[in-house]
């Protein structure tokens, strides 16, 4: 579905969002001199994506690390939403690395296309200069079959098609070009853009790709009724040729959808085993599965919209009071990544979105909505037709959880900022993931920093997260570009990390001296900026100064009846004595209730009466010793 956003430069107050566990605000500032066309107060409730949340919020300590300068570009738009596969570290301990790249300080970018470097075992090439395809491109994807043919395809601007750049040996060898988009009846290509592509198979020889027919906006046709259809490829040999090609996945069809935007969606494979997420904003997000190598396929929605095949100004008032609701979905930007036992797990960012002006042609975003959201497989499906709402306020997932979020680094309650940048993403986004041996999950993603900015705009930094228990509890967020250097006032976006994790967390990212971009957005003034390798030692995530949700606590916490009626009790088994501060706070953040309790070693029982409080959802939270938990429970009388 192709709409246009709105940005609003007043960005609302997260409270529930940017961390749960404590009632942060949001230290409004001026992020542009441009008067939004829909402004929204921000003072909307909260009430999506919010279920377990991540409790820590005491600032992360930085990490030590290696990185390294392996390229430059002046085209900064790496990607409208997910980030590519654009790293390998192949089994001999070599690298292979791109980006989108362009030398040129001008708009037209003529020259721009893959940037492509490589790691020899001891050291990077030089810095390339020029692309590796004979004509004008973007958005490639690095892969690497078992017979160790290199590949990278991107989409060729200039013809509107997929262009395969490919040698016979990883690092070594010349670069020849095939045309790999399909033909119609009549000679002409597909246009197809904005391609993801990954290996697989049993052998390791098959290419598994998605991309987007060209939507009319950009010179494409309505194809199968869609204006801008996400189709599926596959090549068994290694791109020779092509078996399959625009081939509509179940359900991304007209029953739902009007179309799709383009990076919109992440794809994985682990041998015959592919999956597919599409990260909807105002239609349904959902993986595509299949254990065939691409044969068949399943479809599983991890975040139903309420409604189906939406238009922009066609507005939604789920509970019919004649005020158009304000919703929470993904910022289109995320990633999925297969585990070793082929179980699919799906990250996003957050973003709250609205359609009140039914007569302007925009939808409103609010960009500084925070929260990256997890959901996996073992999760099930989120269907909100056998769930429906009776209120707007009450409308949340029981399904994605949010694992992180903007950082209160001060720890003064207030997330402070000057100013946002303009990616049309939430405040936390772009997520990447890679997985060890041991099944511990490695998670990505650039966060806008409290306090570091350039007098109007605050900078973007890398963080990174990890869980041990396969995405049940997550580690505290630590940021792993800290830059020393002008008091860390750099900007550190479009990360992606290498899928197989060791001892060390491999990432490429992007990184210049001025916050948002000069392509779209912001349009700054074009500028060099700088492509970085990152390597970081995972140990340092697992020493984290604080504990993981629920995990290594001296007290057991449970709350129940939930829903609750009149009152709630707390049953807390502490290993030994000592004091709790406890609270309820409602869904806006705002502190209703507040106990300081004496635990005994042992078991303990509290009942909290309700009488008062009204029907909502509240969350009850407890500190001890820089332990945090919380728990959500629902008020229903």
């Amino acid at each position: 579905m192709k709409k246009t956003f709105t940005y609003l430069v007043i960005i609302i107050f997260c409270n529930t969002i940017i961390a749960q566990n404590s009632p942060y605000k949001i230290k409004n500032g001026d992020v542009s001199s441009i008067t939004p066309k829909n402004m929204i107060s921000g003072n909307e409730v909260l009430s999506n994506l919010i279920t377990n949340t991540n409790p820590n919020t005491i600032a992360s300590k930085t990490m030590s690390m290696d990185e390294v300068l392996i390229g430059t570009t002046t085209y900064d738009l790496q990607s409208n939403a997910s980030v590519d596969n654009r790293l390998i570290r192949h089994n001999d301990g070599t690298i292979s690395a791109t980006w989108t790249m362009s030398a040129q300080y001008a708009a037209a970018y003529s020259d721009r296309g893959t940037g492509y470097n490589f790691y020899d075992g001891s050291s990077w090439g030089s810095n390339p200069t020029a692309r590796l395809e004979s004509s004008r491109g973007g958005w490639p994807s690095i892969l690497a079959t078992a017979s160790g043919k290199e590949i990278a395809i991107t989409h060729n601007t200039d013809n509107g098609y997929l262009l395969m750049t490919h040698r016979p040996s990883v690092g070594s060898g010349t670069w020849d070009e095939q045309i790999i988009s399909s033909m119609d009846s009549n000679g002409i290509y597909t246009d197809i853009i904005w391609n993801r592509s990954v290996i697989g198979g049993a052998n390791n020889e098959s290419i598994h790709m998605v991309g987007v027919i060209a939507p009319t906006g950009l010179g494409g046709t309505i194809w199968n009724g869609l204006d801008g259809a996400l189709v599926y490829y596959r090549s068994q040999d290694g791109g020779v040729t092509w078996d399959i090609q625009d081939m509509q996945l179940p359900t991304l069809d007209t029953s739902k959808y009007v179309g799709f935007d383009g990076d919109g969606y992440a794809i994985a494979a682990q041998g015959e085993t592919v999956v597919i997420a599409y990260f909807g904003d105002l239609d349904d997000s959902v993986l595509l599965k299949s254990t065939d190598n691409g044969n068949t396929w399943t479809s599983t929605v991890f975040l139903d919209f309420p409604v189906d095949k939406y238009t922009t100004d066609a507005g939604i008032d789920l509970d019919q009071d004649g005020v158009m609701d304000s919703l929470y979905s993904t910022d289109g930007a995320g990633t999925v990544l297969l585990d070793n036992s082929g179980t699919a797990h799906v990250f996003f960012g957050n973003m709250r979105l609205l359609d009140a002006d039914l007569s302007d042609g925009n939808t409103s975003y609010f960009g500084g909505t925070s929260g990256i959201i997890y959901w996996n497989e073992n999760m099930g499906p989120d269907d909100y037709a056998n769930n429906p709402i009776t209120s707007p306020s009450l409308w949340y997932s029981s399904l994605p959880q949010m694992i992180a979020s903007a950082q209160d680094f001060d720890g003064d309650g207030i997330l402070n900022y000057v100013g946002i940048p303009t990616y049309y993403l939430s405040l936390d986004c772009m997520p990447s993931a890679g997985i060890d041996n041991q099944g511990n999950i490695f998670v990505s993603y650039s966060s806008l920093v409290e306090n570091v900015d350039q007098g109007s705009q605050n900078f973007r930094h890398v963080f990174v997260i990890k869980s041990m228990d396969g995405g049940t509890t997550w580690s505290t967020p630590k940021d792993v570009t800290p830059h020393d250097l002008w008091g860390g006032a750099q900007e550190c976006v479009f990360a992606r990390m290498d899928r197989n994790v060791d001892d060390k967390i491999r990432l490429i990212y992007q990184k210049d001296f001025e916050p948002g971009l000069a392509v779209r957005g912001d349009e700054d003034i074009i500028d060099l900026n700088e492509i970085i390798y990152l390597e970081l030692d995972t140990f340092e995530l697992s020493n984290s100064s604080t504990n993981v949700i629920n995990n290594n606590l001296d007290i057991n916490f449970s709350v129940y009846p939930n829903p609750a009626n009149d009152k709630i009790t707390l049953d807390l088994y502490s290993e030994k004595s000592s004091k709790i501060t406890l609270s309820i706070n409602n869904i806006l953040g705002e502190q209703i209730k507040k106990y300081s309790l004496n635990t005994f070693a042992g078991e303990n029982r509290f009942n909290i009466n309700l009488t008062d409080l009204e029907n909502g959802v509240y969350f009850i939270k407890f500190n001890n010793n820089n332990i945090k938990y919380t728990e959500k429970f629902i008020i229903s009388k």
